[in-house]
């Protein structure tokens, strides 16, 4: 909260109850479930230490990787567990970082390349629709 005072940011407090993943999972997800996005402002090592990634192992994770209101990188003290776990990089967007199973080398690929990248086959593609 500190950062968002010092940036003019107005800010309220407020107090919620916090379920862990560990929780949350078994009610409402299977080992091999398609994506887990984690956005929680500066506090992905603390949700990420709460769940077991190579036990669940989700396809794709999607972690916002930037110190609040900053482009500085925070993903270095929970990485390791994610690679760890049998995850690797796919892309990082400049905020978040995408990872996909090491035995889906497809999805990874899929991932290699931003949301807003639109591949030369298709760019020739559409030219031609037009």
């Amino acid at each position: 909260m500190a950062l968002h005072l010092a940036a003019g940011w107005r800010c309220e407090e407020l107090r919620v109850e916090v379920t862990r993943q560990a929780t949350v999972l078994p009610d409402h997800a299977q080992p091999g479930f398609d994506l887990l996005k984690v956005d929680v402002e500066g506090a992905a090592a603390s949700v990420l230490a709460s769940v077991d990634l190579a036990a669940w192992r989700p396809r794709a994770i999607v972690i916002e990787a930037t110190v609040p209101l900053t482009s500085r990188p925070s993903h270095n003290e929970w990485e390791p567990d994610v690679l760890a776990a049998g995850c690797e990089l796919a892309l990082f967007d400049g905020l978040n970082r995408f990872y996909a199973r090491d035995d889906e080398p497809e999805l990874r690929e899929r991932f290699s390349a931003p949301a807003n990248y639109i591949p030369y086959r298709w760019a020739v593609r559409l030219s031609l629709e037009v």
